[in-house]
């Protein structure tokens, strides 16, 4: 692309993805960042399970952000299949939206605790704190 730089064509690809739909700006998992974003929790486990196998860069990071948007959505199922992880994969991934930005951070930060705290089933307490933990 002649007279373009390579500097141009990322900041136009990035000021589109901020006007597209949330699951169109994931671009190695769409399909599974949509099915997340609805709440489906059996996309969750698919999330976990990718991330077990996947290295570290951007496709492990948008497993993370996609994660870390669930912890809202329904968090009694965010707990229930982190249980069967080691940490708490995603819980204060905070991606793009937040860089540069402490006052959106914070915000949101508060807001994934409260609803991670307000989780009230007794069979996931251990996972739950440990998830708090991340976020403290």
């Amino acid at each position: 692309m002649k007279g373009f730089s390579s500097a141009s064509i990322l900041i136009a690809l990035s000021v589109q993805g901020c006007a597209t739909a949330p699951a169109q700006h994931y671009i190695y998992f769409p399909s599974l960042a949509q099915r997340v974003l609805s709440g489906d929790e059996n996309a969750l486990r698919e999330v976990l399970a990718k991330a077990r196998t996947t290295q570290p860069g951007e496709q492990l990071e948008e497993l993370a952000e996609i994660s870390s948007k669930f912890v809202r959505i329904n968090p009694t199922a965010f707990l229930r299949v982190q249980s069967t992880t080691e940490g708490c994969f995603g819980v204060d991934f905070m991606g793009l939206d937040y860089v540069d930005d402490q006052a959106a951070t914070l915000k949101e930060n508060a807001l994934r605790y409260n609803a991670l705290n307000g989780v009230s089933d007794p069979a996931l307490n251990g996972i739950k704190e440990r998830c708090l933990a991340w976020l403290d």
